[in-house]
């Protein structure tokens, strides 16, 4: 095995966490982003600059590249066909994003595989105001939403009437006792597929963010089990090569429903850096070089919060750092963001207790004891 010249398309925190791990890895790393501060630029080998959208810029990154790793999905779909037409590999395969992209043919293709989901219509954006479905409903722009984005929560008609004008999906606002993730790992070289053990999502409702997630989920193991045996049946269904993460609906009567997919590492799996033998990032690494995969074994439970910025804008400052760190059993991980804004993902902890809610009890200690905010 020579050593391998890994493009990654992205580098924000999942770029900069790919790289942590590719550098156990004989390879060299090369970054391209719009954000020449991104997270990962000063980390990379090499740092392209370039709009995710520029179909040259893109193609003329890959071509020096061995294989190709992508951590967002807003990238352009022709530079890829363009790319794996000239045998460079790509992971997840852009087949599946293409697809994934659209909420409503990812829902349509859910539905022919005949995997649980909410009921779902699409709406064009001139008839978004005038839906007159069963309410409450969720509206899902089809395209470009991520972290919260695009996702609205209508619950009579005067909402409707103020609905964004964007083609959208509609779908049934399910009555959720538990939201859950599960990541999948696929080779493309062997299909070995492992999933690991679901998490439970425990989402902040006044900025639609994920709060703190739960590893493994507090759930019945017969629950935990059929929630993995999902994740196996979309990748198998699907063909999948790469990271895929599955997020996951537990309604009242504890049926799973089928949510949403993203075809790369996903914020719901940060914390098996700290809670499991091999890491999400390290599984795209070892798919990217046409390794095995490893073991998705836990070492311990952990619990993970999001860290925030505050309601201010300017450079980053931390405050009480310090005394965070004096906090025990406690992981932090900065993306290095130079710049704060309201509520921006700066980084994560992980809360690494044998029993759960001795690490949900620390999460209120670390919010009071650590502020991410601006010197403006």
């Amino acid at each position: 095995m020579k050593n391998t010249h890994i493009g990654i398309i992205g580098g924000g925190q999942l770029g900069l966490l790919l790289i942590q791990s590719a550098i156990s890895f004989p390879v060299s790393v090369a970054v391209y982003d719009p954000n020449p501060e991104c997270s990962a630029s000063g980390f990379a080998h090499e740092f392209v600059q370039g709009d995710f959208d520029d179909k040259e810029a893109l193609i003329n990154f890959c071509k020096k590249c061995d294989v190709i790793i992508y951590e967002n999905e807003r990238i352009n779909i022709e530079a890829l066909k363009e790319v794996k037409a000239m045998g460079i590999e790509i992971v997840s395969d852009f087949e599946d994003l293409e697809w994934i992209q659209d909420k409503f043919i990812q829902r349509k293709k859910l539905e022919e595989a005949g995997l649980p989901g909410p009921s779902f219509k699409e709406v064009m954006a001139s008839d978004t105001r005038s839906y007159n479905g069963n309410l409450p409903v969720v509206q899902k722009f089809k395209t470009g939403g991520y972290d919260g984005m695009g996702v609205v929560i209508h619950k009579d008609q005067d909402s409707i009437q103020n609905a964004p004008e964007v083609d959208s999906v509609f779908e049934e606002m399910i009555d959720i006792k538990s939201e859950l993730s599960v990541i999948i790992a696929r080779s493309r070289k062997t299909k070995e597929t492992v999933v690991y053990d679901a998490v439970e999502l425990i989402s902040n409702p006044e900025i639609n963010l994920l709060d703190y997630l739960v590893s493994p989920a507090r759930i019945d193991q017969a629950i935990l089990d059929k929630a993995k045996e999902i994740g196996h049946q979309i990748a198998e269904k699907f063909d999948f090569n790469g990271i895929y993460a599955v997020e996951l609906f537990l309604d009242q009567n504890d049926n799973i429903l089928v949510n949403e997919i993203s075809p790369r590492t996903h914020n719901s799996g940060h914390q098996t850096i700290s809670t499991h033998v091999t890491s999400q990032y390290e599984q795209q690494i070892r798919i990217a070089l046409g390794l095995p995969l490893g073991s998705v074994e836990e070492i311990s439970p952990g619990v993970l919060i999001n860290l925030l910025a505050d309601d201010s804008t300017g450079e980053t400052v931390y405050k009480g750092l310090e005394d965070a760190y004096e906090i025990s059993n406690v992981q932090y991980t900065f993306y290095g963001k130079k710049q704060v804004r309201p509520y921006r993902k700066m980084g994560h902890a992980v809360i690494l207790e044998k029993n759960t809610e001795d690490a949900i009890n620390k999460i209120e200690k670390i919010r009071n004891t650590l502020t991410i905010t601006s010197n403006d």
